[in-house]
């Protein structure tokens, strides 16, 4: 079994997490954004989390400019 890294970043919101995504998919990563459910203080069907997955370099590309969580 191979372990990945994991790293979490902060974005403004939602819109600029739609863009990260659509950036990410442009550079042919795979890259989804994740609705919650609405079971805590989020509404439901807001997009909290985008996981990005691919090299390091490309990732970089879309998030290197984000701040640590």
């Amino acid at each position: 079994m191979r372990s990945q890294t994991k790293v979490v970043l902060r974005c403004t919101g939602e819109e600029e997490l739609l863009v990260l995504e659509a950036r990410a998919q442009s550079l042919k990563l795979c890259a989804r954004s994740i609705q919650d459910a609405g079971r805590t203080q989020i509404a439901a069907g807001s997009r909290t989390v985008l996981g990005i997955l691919g090299s390091a370099r490309l990732v970089n590309q879309v998030t290197g400019k984000l701040r640590l969580l």
